[in-house]
């Protein structure tokens, strides 16, 4: 008995369909987002700046703009990760990079930074706009990626979620 001629080919299957997480996950996941974002967006900055201001020295950017613009990327990236599945994906994505591509011009306004030392006449300026500006290139990419992703969702819905959350 002799084996098929076929027999020593390994055998593929091509598994076709997704699987997306139920709402909840969803939510359980960007609430844990949340936290870390917190941490990194507002109480890290904020704690800093206040630290800094407790100590006489002149801040560069408020804290309640720190906190608003935190608060702002918090929600929005929060919310863009539960609609993942959705057409509202790609619109939050564009929300997302523009929110955080206005902050970093924000910032960027704002410089030079001049240190001052308290009760001296002494001052230090400090150029960061050169870094900023060469940040600014991940909101601009992640912008454009979500106008893609919103015409692509437009033009064929679903086409994406097999490359999102295979089965």
């Amino acid at each position: 008995m002799s084996a098929p001629a076929n027999a020593s080919a390994p055998r593929t299957t091509e598994v076709v369909g997704y699987r997306i997480p139920s709402l909840g996950y969803r939510i359980l996941v960007a609430g844990f987002r949340l936290i870390l974002s917190f941490v990194a967006f507002i109480a890290l900055p904020v704690t800093v700046l206040a630290y800094v201001h407790s100590r006489g020295v002149a801040i560069p950017v408020s804290i309640a703009a720190v906190t608003l613009w935190g608060l702002a990327l918090m929600v929005l990236s929060a919310a863009r990760y539960v609609l993942k599945p959705t057409v509202a994906y790609g619109p939050l994505s564009i929300a997302v990079a523009g929110v955080l591509f206005a902050y970093l011009y924000y910032l960027v306004i704002l410089s030079p930074y001049r240190f001052v030392v308290p009760g001296g006449s002494a001052s230090v300026a400090a150029g960061y706009s050169t870094f900023l500006e060469i940040l600014m290139i991940v909101p601009a990419v992640d912008f454009f990626a979500g106008i893609l992703t919103t015409i692509e969702d437009a033009a064929h819905p679903k086409e994406r979620l097999p490359f999102d959350y295979p089965a």
